[in-house]
């Protein structure tokens, strides 16, 4: 400390260093103070407030964001979650905020951002509310990191409004459109076929059925352990989502559809002169079963068939609301139905699908509206 004027001092206290650069922090302070023994009062309560207070960091939303996708990295997450990350952040939250620096971030700043994606000023289109809160959810995330290593006080995109999501209602295929997409997808292509009736006995996702082998199934049983997944021109394998292996149980038309399809796959095999692996993929495009199918042209592939069905409403996670549905809805344990759809929270699976087919309701109502009729007249009132 020192004084500058008569009763005016200047006191200047250590912060620490900062978290990140390792360079040290100071804070300065010019008080009033009638003696040096005052100022040294001044200057020791300066010091244990900045004793008290977390350390934030000097680094920009850019060096953040880039640090939390370094970290989560090495936390294992799928490159398919990094690859999303990295590109909502070079394309949509640098060019807006990556040069502020993260300590003078408020809601403030978060909220004329969304203001600006969702009218598409500075873009090539407006961005829907959906896309905006996944950007949302990604700068929220690392900014959460931060706070947990001391960067931040508290999170600002805590107190941020992103734009709210409409509110879509769940469309569940009937029987009748899941039979007639089972039925077409097996005239134009029988590995479209065996992959829909796959959805429709497991209800998984469709990397998890592109990426399943034969030595994942047993019997009456398929194991999930894997999923496809492609992350920009990178493609590959990786653990199902939620890292969580599943074992899914099948019924005895689904076991024999399955013993029938290998049969054929091993003859195809057999006529082009190769052996089929006891690893290959269950379904694949290769006589060996060597490659898998790429889930990307699999939903084009059933999205194309829907259409030319006319029913642009049914899509291939659609067998995965249907086959949730009919779980709930036959009275099957939300427990047991969520770890067969690999969901981590039961209350997930009922939240998300007990509201049932439209065949289900009607036959709900009809129950219901026999409450309202008259009991039969025998003439002995």
């Amino acid at each position: 400390m020192r004084e500058r004027a008569p009763g005016r001092w200047q006191i200047r206290a250590f912060a620490g260093n900062d978290p990140l650069t390792g360079k040290p922090r100071l804070v300065e302070r010019t008080v009033d103070a009638a003696n040096k023994t005052q100022a040294q009062v001044q200057l020791r309560e300066l010091q244990a407030s900045q004793a008290r207070k977390q350390l934030g960091t000097s680094a920009s939303v850019r060096t953040v964001v880039n640090e939390w996708i370094r970290h989560s990295e090495t936390r294992g997450r799928s490159p398919r979650t990094i690859h999303e990350a990295r590109a909502s952040a070079e394309k949509v939250i640098f060019p807006e905020l990556g040069d502020v620096p993260v300590s003078e971030l408020t809601p403030r700043h978060l909220d004329e951002w969304y203001r600006k994606l969702r009218a598409g000023e500075g873009r090539a289109r407006p961005l829907s509310a959906a896309s905006v809160r996944r950007h949302h959810a990604v700068l929220s995330a690392a900014l959460a990191q931060a706070v947990r290593w001391d960067w931040l006080d508290r999170n600002p995109a805590e107190r941020a409004r992103p734009p709210e999501l409409p509110q879509h209602s769940l469309v569940v295929p009937t029987f009748d459109e899941v039979r007639a997409l089972l039925d077409a997808a097996r005239v134009e292509n029988e590995r479209w076929g065996m992959l829909v009736a796959l959805a429709l006995m497991t209800g998984a996702r469709r990397g998890e059925l592109c990426a399943l082998r034969w030595t994942d199934l047993g019997g009456d049983v398929i194991r999930f352990r894997r999923s496809l997944y492609r992350a920009g021109a990178d493609r590959g394998e990786k653990g199902t989502k939620g890292g969580r292996e599943r074992w899914v149980s099948i019924g005895p038309v689904g076991a024999e559809l399955l013993e029938a399809w290998r049969q054929h796959a091993a003859a195809r095999a057999i006529e082009v002169g190769v052996e089929l692996a006891d690893d290959a993929f269950v379904v694949s495009p290769w006589p060996d079963g060597s490659r898998p199918v790429n889930p990307d042209t699999l939903s084009s592939a059933i999205h194309r068939i829907c259409g030319d069905l006319g029913m642009p409403h049914v899509h291939l996670h659609s067998l995965r609301h249907f086959a949730a549905a009919e779980l709930i809805g036959a009275g099957v344990d939300p427990r047991n139905a969520a770890e067969l759809l690999g969901h981590a929270n039961p209350s997930l699976t009922l939240q998300v699908y007990t509201h049932g087919s439209v065949e289900r309701q009607r036959q709900a109502a009809g129950v219901l509206d026999r409450a309202l009729a008259r009991p039969p007249q025998d003439g002995s009132a």
